[in-house]
């Protein structure tokens, strides 16, 4: 299933890095629907949040959603959107512009506009107009995504408690460091050329975390915006009482607002600093490598209690002992003296810790190694993946296995503690169910190859697959049997005679469900299933445990074109009408019922088979997919279609044309006895005047084209079924059609339309 980021985000912020790596990690397909606004500006002072500022942000604001607005259209849209940092507005821009049957939208706004703007940096007074304008905004930003997504628990509870978001909306996933560049792989942490020479015996090996600078100083590191987060002030009187201090050195990366009286002040302390500008994001790996401490915030306003910097992620994933103000929320991750050093929000406190380190070079390294395994093992692909499959894939989640979640990952504890890993963790993917696909064949080898070669490239890994042919001409059943050796893991069932449409699928069914299957998916031999479409389909039915068959989008001919079925609407009363004027046709993001699906590709589950069985075998072929549909809503488990898969399909037939003798005889035959079957008598007076009404139309056609042939066809079919006539056709209609009746019968499972 495909998953798009949304929005004017900042593409450099790391949130935002890590949010698309996180859709990919759980098995989405990333796209980006993005137009650039944020990151144009680095430093946002209080100029930039002032009236004229927001003025100038709103216009431009407004230029990109017009822009975001047109290629959501154009581009038909993804099932799923994430709308990451800095995405309030753009949040209700994408539900006004997806209207109510949008996609599933999971905001991670990562902080609210009320802490940053009035709580923490405090541009505007509490109590205020603007202030009350922000905490509505972040209000309506939250209620219209289906999931909030939230990095810290104490976030969580403020999002709960302050801003009124339903607690069970409101999702911890830990942010961690972007493991692209932070990560084991990242090129940055190498430093050693490859063709040095051997290091070494451990013992031997200097510790790299008390390796001085040139003058044989500590180096003590911290980078940001000079934000009140910060707590610059703090950072600045612990460098005044460190000063006289001649075995450290400092430096101080990023700019903002208060950077020059911050700078002034440590230069007048007359402790060894240096001061840079910005460095590349992906140069940040190796400026850390280089530090002995790093520094994380110190601020003491409510959004500092909240958060755990990307500082501080960013040092423990490179092995670096950190330093950072007490928190509850930093304690949710780390431990004080196990991973990194916490102190209070005092200048003398952090000036304790940092000379307590610099004197321990053995504390140094366990502190670094312990955070680098803590990064490593907990905030890994594997683990971003799972964290993040729930709220993407609409797995529901109790506010007591949130809670759990958010502090447990792998078995990991708060010392001390005994926790039993939640099943939820287990839960979040569908990998142990067994899915079986059943593809029918009948003298068409080459498409049922095809169809198989898409179908065995699936990203869904636990498959049964099996091949049913309908007794196909000996020459074709050889090219099956050939093209399949030692090519694909799947059985091949070889019927003896052609048992239609739905007697060749039943034996399948029956089959693929007695191996243990959990859900069967039936195709069409000329279909052509994308590569995620059955996980998407099988995602669709576990959301919906009481769902009758799963259809994907129907894309006409090839995978990507134009939909040819988007869900049917099943009415038998008026089901001789062409279902183009019965077929819904706005285009949806989420799943959603409908009527019924088409037979060329439907998802069904072990419990929908339970209670419905398979396909009635007296249709033999043509409207046996509507009658099953049929039976699944008068038992309570309505259709639905999954947009997020697609199969392409071909071989289109129709009462308007491109049928032929066998599928005309059929379909009059099969419409008739639908409506016997299914239909009261008050009912049977509508059905039958729009029953002979299109027959006729559709046999005046017929005799316009001069297939004379068709329209016989179709007269002896009306009245093969008015009298009664159901299952295999006799031998004299497959002849007429130019059907050899040696080693096989006319094709099943063409689309009914």
């Amino acid at each position: 299933m495909r998953a798009c980021l949304f929005g004017t985000y900042n593409r450099r912020h790391s949130a935002n890095r890590i949010y698309a790596r996180a859709i990919a990690a759980a098995g989405f397909e990333l796209v980006e629907i993005h137009e650039p606004l944020w990151e144009r500006t680095r430093d946002k002072g209080a100029a930039y949040f002032g009236p004229l500022g927001l003025l100038r942000g709103l216009l431009g604001w407004l230029a990109a959603a017009v822009k975001l607005t047109r290629r959501w259209w154009t581009s038909g849209g993804t099932p799923v959107a994430v709308v990451g940092f800095n995405g309030q507005l753009d949040v209700l821009l994408l539900r006004l512009v997806s209207l109510r049957q949008g996609p599933r939208v999971i905001f991670a706004p990562l902080v609210s506009l009320t802490e940053t703007l009035v709580d923490d940096r405090g541009v505007y007074p509490r109590g205020g107009m603007a202030a009350r304008a922000l905490r509505l905004l972040d209000r309506l930003s939250c209620r219209v995504a289906d999931v909030v997504v939230v990095d810290t628990q104490a976030h969580r509870r403020y999002f709960v408690d302050v801003l009124g978001v339903a607690e069970k909306r409101v999702v911890v996933c830990y942010l961690g460091a972007d493991a692209a560049v932070f990560g084991d792989d990242a090129d940055s942490i190498v430093t050693e050329p490859p063709d040095k020479a051997e290091p070494p015996d451990e013992a031997e090996q200097p510790d790299e975390a008390a390796q001085p600078d040139e003058a044989g100083r500590l180096r003590v590191l911290w980078f940001g915006q000079y934000l009140p987060l910060h707590g610059t002030d703090v950072i600045g009187g612990a460098v005044e009482q460190l000063a006289d201090r001649d075995d450290l050195s400092f430096l101080f990366v990023g700019t903002g607002e208060a950077r020059a009286e911050f700078e002034q002040r440590v230069r007048q302390s007359g402790a060894v600093a240096e001061f840079k500008d910005w460095v590349d994001y992906e140069q940040l790996p190796a400026l850390i490598e280089k530090a002995d401490i790093v520094l994380g915030v110190f601020g003491d306003s409510v959004k500092s209690r909240m958060v755990i910097p990307n500082k501080v992620y960013q040092g423990a994933a490179m092995g670096r002992p950190v330093i950072t103000a007490d928190c509850e929320a930093v304690r949710e991750v780390f431990t004080d003296g196990r991973d990194l050093v916490l102190c209070e929000a005092e200048a003398g406190a952090l000036a304790a810790a940092i000379s307590s380190l610099a004197s321990t070079a053995g504390h140094r390294r366990s502190l670094g190694e312990a955070a680098a395994e803590l990064i490593t093992g907990r905030f890994g692909d594997r683990e971003l993946g799972r964290c993040w499959a729930g709220p993407l894939s609409g797995e529901e989640t109790t506010a007591e296995q949130t809670a759990v979640e958010g502090t447990v990952a792998e078995g990991t504890v708060a010392e001390g503690t005994a926790v039993e890993e939640p099943d939820v963790i287990e839960s979040t993917a569908d990998d142990e169910a067994l899915v079986g696909v059943v593809i029918l064949n009948f003298n068409s080898a080459r498409a049922t190859l095809r169809c198989l070669l898409a179908v065995t490239g699936s990203d869904y890994g636990n498959l049964r697959v099996m091949v049913v042919d309908n007794a196909s001409q000996a020459a074709d059943r050889r090219e099956l049997e050939a093209g399949m050796a030692g090519r694909f893991e799947a059985r091949l069932l070889l019927n003896d005679e052609n048992l239609g449409y739905a007697g060749g699928n039943n034996a399948a069914l029956k089959t693929l469900f007695g191996d243990g299957c959990r859900y069967v998916l039936v195709l069409n031999g000329d279909t052509l299933p994308t590569p995620t479409a059955i996980s998407s389909l099988v995602a669709c039915a576990r959301r919906n445990p009481h769902c009758g068959p799963v259809g994907p989008r129907i894309a006409r001919d090839w995978p990507g074109a134009h939909s040819a079925s988007i869900g049917e609407r099943y009415w038998a009363t008026v089901a001789w009408l062409p279902r183009s004027l019965l077929r819904p046709r706005r285009p949806r993001q989420t799943s959603y019922e409908v009527g019924g699906v088409l037979g060329c590709a439907m998802l069904i589950s072990r419990d929908l088979y339970n209670r419905v069985g398979g396909f009635e075998e007296a249709y033999f072929a043509y409207y046996e997919e509507v009658d099953y549909c049929l039976r699944a809503r008068r038992v309570g488990m309505p259709p639905r279609v999954e947009p997020g898969a697609e199969i392409a399909h071909t071989g289109w037939r129709g009462f308007g044309g491109g049928m032929t003798g066998l599928a005309a005889y059929l379909k009059a035959r099969n419409l008739w006895q639908l409506g016997s079957r299914r239909l009261d008598l008050l009912e049977k007076l509508l059905f039958v005047p729009g029953y002979f009404a299109m027959l006729s139309l559709s046999m005046l056609g017929y005799l316009f084209r001069g297939r004379i042939s068709v329209l016989v066809a179709m007269g002896r079919g009306a009245a093969a079924g008015m009298g009664g006539e159901t299952g295999r056709p006799p031998d004299h209609v497959f002849e007429s059609g130019g059907i050899s009746l040696v080693g096989g019968a006319e094709p099943p499972g063409e689309t009914r339309r």
